[in-house]
């Protein structure tokens, strides 16, 4: 039987696979022993991805609405119907009134060029991805600190010392590879500090030297603290400052109100703490301090996570072996052919997009909503959804629900009719990775493997890659001129810019290394920003009215900025905490994994649980100023008294095709969320500081 080499595409692990395929089906998954990023493990969710790929409720032909009903149709006629439409609302309201939103499940650069070249070749700005809720934060943050074109990424097999924020890495692999953990546990084996900032004692906190329980949406606060203690007692490394840094002085100023005294009023971390971070971080060389969306799920977001680009700099941690390594992006804009190939000859200008007023947040979708809604700046009438199901994935989800029925035309690329599909006009099968050929290259991983995804079986029914669903749709409008390349041809162009080719990855299908500058070459060589150094204070930031130097302000709904509210909402609520088991909605129709999770649940400390004689495994109402919802209660001690969380993905109430997922929908935690108060500066949604409150449910008479 052959067996073909590829990869894993549920997370953005992409962990190397070898299929087994018989009579034209694949039989076995085992994972590639030699593909650097797993070493041949596979986690729960990879193995069940024959449960996903002969799922019997996946979406396999292209359904178009009729009333109530479904009605299968023909590509042919799909599309035509479809494209019909959109010239029509072109005509009558413009390109920009069509909105197309690419998510997470469908990631790649080779679907992301394709997307975004549709966008312009039809004339519209208002392309969305899922970048806008998952990483901009950081991006914006590296961008400000060490310049566009590059990405940055801890080293921490090589590390002294591991400081990380929001992220739990033993049961997440921070969107880089299952070594992460690995990694992590070499340093410590080998002698280094492990800190950990979570306001759960995670998997990884448990593995912790220190962790420091810290009150959700103020990390902010700390890291400032962090850094203030380091600079008032000359711990920073004073030569890399002065040789890597501009703006230290306006630096030293900003952060001296940061007291430990101060950080522990405001965060919860005890001052001693606070001390003790700083200083196992400063004396421990080489160190590095990370992130993930733990921390940019707040309103201070992009901030924190420039903080800590400024912690990991003025300890002399960047570009260093064991520290912060700063790549340059191998597949962006700033490769000359992804933009060749991603513009159609033309970019629609971004001032005209429905996000202009918002300088650093071009991305954001959770501004989609309230557009349509209200017809301002003017009206949004159709919708492309690739790979999403954003009435579970958005905040507020009633008003998404509202937006998404207000549309003429909404378009669901997608391997399900999901609980988005119950608005949607046109549902177009899309194929899995085991299906189609792709290419996956991620900008933040260490090291940085570049792999051929090689579709080893036909695609089940009509389903078909999402290039191909884009070229035929642009057939179809008479943008098919904007089109000319195959796949393989946009794959091998992109890869010649590095020295490679798709000849190249085909012979080496566990993946190859491209890495096109070394580790220190910034020692010797200008950063990409306009003092050329790292930026330790943006001048970018305070041309757009924000400080230059991050500055810590009491999220808009907290316990003090409104302790009126706080009376009634005491317990600060985070959600999307990751679930071993859990990663995307589609995940739950999956036996194997819903056997482990049928449903999401909200975890309560053992002492709040008690104060409210709240029971384990007892449903309850979590309630917000916005909403209401009821779930199990996960009784626990590994949760600070003051915090509730709740796993997101589920809320399965609108009719999908998900037969197993239906029989335990859970709940959707967002919607008790406010998509007002994300971050001002990235515009990222704050998915994890908001007031709550849990209690038993009335007894029925």
């Amino acid at each position: 039987m052959p067996e073909i080499r590829t990869h894993c595409k549920i997370c953005n692990c992409r962990c190397g696979i070898i299929a087994t395929v018989e009579d034209g089906k694949v039989v076995k998954v085992t994972g590639d022993p030699d593909c650097r990023k797993n070493d041949g493990s596979l986690c729960v969710k990879g193995r069940a991805m024959l449960e996903l790929l002969y799922d019997p409720d996946r979406l396999l032909h292209p359904m178009v609405r009729r009333g109530e009903d479904w009605e299968r149709h023909s590509w042919d006629s799909a599309l035509d119907e479809i494209a019909g439409k959109l010239n029509d609302i072109k005509q009558k309201y413009g390109p920009e009134s069509v909105a197309i939103y690419r998510g997470m499940s469908v990631y790649s650069w080779l679907v992301d060029s394709q997307v975004r070249r549709l966008a312009n070749a039809f004339g519209t700005p208002n392309l969305f991805t899922n970048a806008g809720i998952c990483i901009s934060a950081k991006i914006v943050a590296t961008r400000t600190t060490f310049g566009k074109g590059v990405s940055v990424g801890g080293d921490f097999r090589n590390a002294k010392c591991i400081l990380l924020f929001g992220t739990n890495p033993a049961v997440t692999g921070m969107h880089r590879s299952l070594r992460v953990m690995k990694d992590i546990l070499a340093a410590k084996a080998a002698g280094a500090k492990l800190i950990v900032v979570d306001p759960k004692r995670s998997e990884t906190a448990y593995k912790a030297d220190i962790h420091a329980t810290i009150r959700p949406g103020t990390d902010l606060a700390l890291i400032l603290g962090i850094i203030n203690h380091i600079i008032e007692n000359d711990l920073y490394d004073a030569d890399f400052v002065a040789r890597h840094t501009a703006g230290f002085d306006q630096l030293r100023e900003a952060v001296w109100p940061y007291t430990p005294e101060e950080v522990e009023r405001l965060t919860w971390v005890p001052s001693e703490t606070v001390v003790e971070i700083a200083r196992t971080f400063a004396e421990s060389k080489p160190a590095c301090a990370d992130r993930r969306l733990g921390i940019m799920h707040h309103e201070h977001g992009a901030e924190a996570c420039l903080a800590i680009n400024i912690l990991n700099a003025i300890t002399g941690n960047v570009d260093v072996p064991g520290g912060l390594l700063v790549q340059t992006n191998l597949f962006d804009k700033s490769n000359p052919k992804f933009g060749e190939f991603s513009g159609a000859g033309k970019y629609v200008p971004q001032a005209k997009q429905i996000t202009a007023g918002h300088p650093f947040a071009p991305d954001i979708p959770t501004m989609l909503p309230d557009a349509i809604l209200s017809g301002k700046p003017y009206p949004i009438k159709a919708m492309l959804i690739f790979g999403s199901n954003p009435l579970l994935s958005w905040p507020n989800a009633e008003t998404v629900k509202k937006a998404l029925a207000e549309l003429d035309l909404l378009v669901l690329v997608d391997l399900y009719r999901n609980d988005s599909a119950a608005f949607a006009t046109h549902l177009l099968p899309a194929a899995t990775f085991l299906e189609k050929l792709d290419m996956q290259a991620p900008n933040i991983a260490s090291p940085r493997i570049v792999q051929l995804q090689t579709p080893v079986v036909e695609p089940c029914g009509d389903a078909q890659s999402e290039p191909w669903v884009i070229r035929a749709l642009a057939g179809k409008l008479g943008l098919g001129d904007a089109f000319p390349e195959t796949d393989e041809q946009i794959i091998d162009a992109v890869l010649d810019h590095w020295g490679s080719s798709l000849e190249e990855l085909k012979a080496n299908p566990s993946g190859i290394e491209i890495e096109p500058v070394p580790v220190g070459h910034y020692h010797n060589h200008p950063y990409p920003t306009a003092s050329g150094k790292i930026e330790l204070y943006s001048p970018t930031f305070e041309k757009a009215g924000e400080p230059g130097i991050p500055v810590y302000h009491e999220p808009s709904e907290s316990p003090l900025s409104k302790p009126d509210l706080a009376e009634r909402y005491p317990l600060v609520l985070m959600t999307g905490n990751p679930v071993q088991s859990s990663y995307l909605s589609y995940l739950h129709n999956l036996p194997s994994l819903h056997r482990r999770n049928p449903e999401n649940w909200v975890e309560i400390h053992k002492d709040a649980a008690a104060a409210r004689g709240i029971e384990n495994g007892e449903r309850v109402a979590v309630e917000s100023p916005r909403g209401r919802i009821e779930l199990k209660a996960k009784v626990t001690d590994k949760i600070d008294p003051r915090v509730a969380a709740i796993p997101y993905g589920w809320g399965h109430h609108f009719g999908g095709s998900w037969q197993l997922a239906n029989q335990d929908p859970g709940e959707n935690p967002n919607l008790l969320l406010d998509h007002h108060n994300g971050d001002r500066i990235s515009g990222m949604p704050n998915y994890k500081s908001t007031l709550c409150q849990i209690s038993k449910l009335a007894v029925a008479d």
